[in-house]
Formats: C-alpha cells, structure tokens, sequence
C-alpha cells in the first residue's frame, strides 16, 4: 500500500515544477524559445541555431524553466516510481528503476542545456543530450503505459 504523504509530496512537486516550467517559457510576449528545441537540436549546428534565434529574454526564460525543470523531475519520477512499485506487477521495479534512470538522465541534461545557453559547454554534445532525451521520454512512456494498461485490466 502507498504511503500517502511520500505520494502527495511528489505529486504535489511535480505539479509545481510542471506548472513552473511552462509558465516560465510561456511568460512575456516572444515565447518561441523551448528547452525543448535543445533536447532535439541533434548536432551542433542545429544547436547554435537554435540559440542564435532566441533573444536574450528567451534564454533567460528558458533557464528558469530549466530551473524549474529540477523540482518537475524530482517530482515526476518519484511519483512514478512509487506508483510502479504499489502495482506489485512483473517488470514494475524495473521500471521503477527505469523512471529514476529518467530523472538523473533529465538532471544530466539540464546542466548540458545551461551549458548551451551560457556558452560554457561545447554544441558537440548536442548529439549527447538528444540521446539522453529521447532515452528518458521513452522510459517514463514505457511507465505510463504500463500503468495504464495496470489499472484498465484491473478494472
């Protein structure tokens, strides 16, 4: 049985963090910049482009929900886990596991994604950090349908 303050913490963590991030790439009049458009750039040359085309509020804006992005993946991958374990099903503690992967896979990426934004880290890693995104959006998809397929055939 699940806790339910462990729970309700990360859940309540992972709506703020959620609501943090969009509203700080949604805030001010150009909202064309994404953190998004990082995780994807692929190489270095989509990267550079990506960041010549913000303007310094966008990147400013960015980094906040980057920022905010740490209390979101705090959050969304405790609650995941949690959630995974209580189901008691087969490859549940795997991907419980596998969302905590996610989680440090989306802390390892935002360092890169200042990195970017701050010309401290080398576009070269561009390839790297698509990796890692794509690696930990297909982790925690993995998750949501395996529980979601749990509580239908619950049912």
């Amino acid at each position: 049985m699940l806790r339910k303050l462990p729970l309700l913490t990360a859940l309540a963590m992972t709506l703020a963090g959620f609501l943090l991030m969009v509203g700080f790439e949604h805030a001010g009049a150009d909202t064309t910049s994404s953190q998004l458009q990082l995780q994807f750039a692929w190489n270095a040359e989509q990267t550079r482009a990506v960041l010549a085309s913000w303007s310094d509020a966008g990147r400013v804006r960015v980094t906040k929900g980057i920022y905010a992005d740490t209390l979101f993946l705090i959050g969304y991958s405790t609650l995941l886990a949690q959630l995974l374990r209580a189901t008691r099903r087969k490859w549940a503690p795997w991907l419980a596991w596998g969302v905590l992967l996610a989680g440090g896979l989306d802390a390892v990426e935002n360092v890169f994604l200042i990195g970017f934004i701050q010309d401290a880290i080398d576009t070269r890693f561009s390839l790297l950090v698509s990796l890692m995104a794509t690696l930990k959006f297909g982790l925690i998809g993995a998750a949501l349908l395996y529980l979601g397929t749990g509580f239908r055939a619950s049912r």
